[in-house]
């Protein structure tokens, strides 16, 4: 039987999450769960690295939490508006090459950026999709940060177990949970294709589309109250010309207290919002954790890892 460990941190305001997971066949086994708490902006001290200390105190930290880990990289999760993101579609015959000369250029040309601070480039095929004139597309979700972030991390990832590391944006790892989830349960698996998830912090609301249990799109925006999730989902739905009722799942992850805080959603899609519950993926005894665990903060943690 192949097994595999995964290592995957989520990073937001002063918080580090972290996980390990053992994959055997299609199970998998929790290995290490947790939080860090710093003085710092963890993401700020990542992606501007302007104060050295705050730099080692992270990487002091990864030590610590994965010391005798069996992961061989590392995937780190990253939170909008912190780094730069975009869906893009390319026809399916483009070669490797072409294909990263294309979207470099779109990454520089959308976010503005020139060579004194070259991009490196995580993209991942979401979808193919025939158009009106039969033409084959295949989009693609683009991570794109600075290369000296990168780089900074190749040079954490030295003094780590993992040898090396892989970039992801936290809506991508939230939608590789509820693909799973929705999978895991197909016997309630709703006749409506889409699943919505929606993960509430206090700088901004992000927002995940699923089809037929496989990443569809995902965008975020701020928001003053929960209620306003509800205006921005249909909004959202609406542009990319989404029915309403076609809307079957809504899980919600985050800084949230509790799911009727958004039942402003259930006046919009025909639907009620249910905690985003990635624990239910891993073989555990569920009277391991502590009642007061948020598992639901760790949806972009384990998403990743999984």
């Amino acid at each position: 039987m192949d097994v595999r460990a995964r290592a995957g941190i989520d990073i937001y305001d002063r918080v580090l999450r972290y996980a390990e997971v053992e994959q055997r066949g299609s199970r998998y086994h929790l290995l290490r769960l947790g939080s860090c708490d710093f003085d710092f902006d963890v993401a700020e001290a990542v992606l501007d690295a302007s104060n050295p200390e705050h730099v080692e105190a992270l990487t002091d930290a990864l030590n610590d939490v994965f010391e005798g880990s069996l992961a061989a990289r590392l995937h780190v999760t990253l939170h909008p508006p912190t780094c730069f993101s975009f869906f893009t579609a390319l026809p399916v015959e483009v070669a490797k090459e072409e294909r990263k000369h294309r979207l470099l250029r779109e990454a520089a040309l959308l976010t503005r950026s020139g060579t004194p601070q070259p991009l490196r480039l995580t993209a991942d095929p979401v979808y193919t999709e025939t158009l009106n004139d039969s033409e084959a597309v295949e989009w693609y979700h683009v991570l794109a940060l600075n290369e000296r972030l990168h780089a900074r991390f190749d040079r954490i990832c030295r003094m780590l177990p993992q040898s090396n590391h892989r970039m992801t944006l936290s809506m991508h790892a939230v939608a590789n949970a509820v693909e799973r989830i929705e999978r895991h349960s197909g016997e309630r698996q709703q006749q409506a294709p889409f699943s919505l998830a929606l993960g509430w912090y206090p700088t901004h609301v992000e927002f995940t589309l699923c089809r037929h249990a496989r990443w569809y799109f995902s965008h975020f925006s701020d928001a003053a109250t929960p209620n306003d999730c509800a205006y921005f989902a249909l909004a959202l739905t609406r542009r990319l010309g989404i029915k309403q009722g076609a809307v079957g799942r809504i899980f919600i992850y985050g800084g949230f207290k509790q799911t009727e805080d958004f039942v402003e959603l259930t006046h919009v899609f025909p639907v009620e919002p249910e905690s985003l519950n990635p624990m239910d993926l891993i073989d555990l005894d569920a009277d391991s954790m502590a009642a007061s665990f948020d598992h639901t903060a760790y949806a972009p943690c384990l998403g990743v890892t999984l």
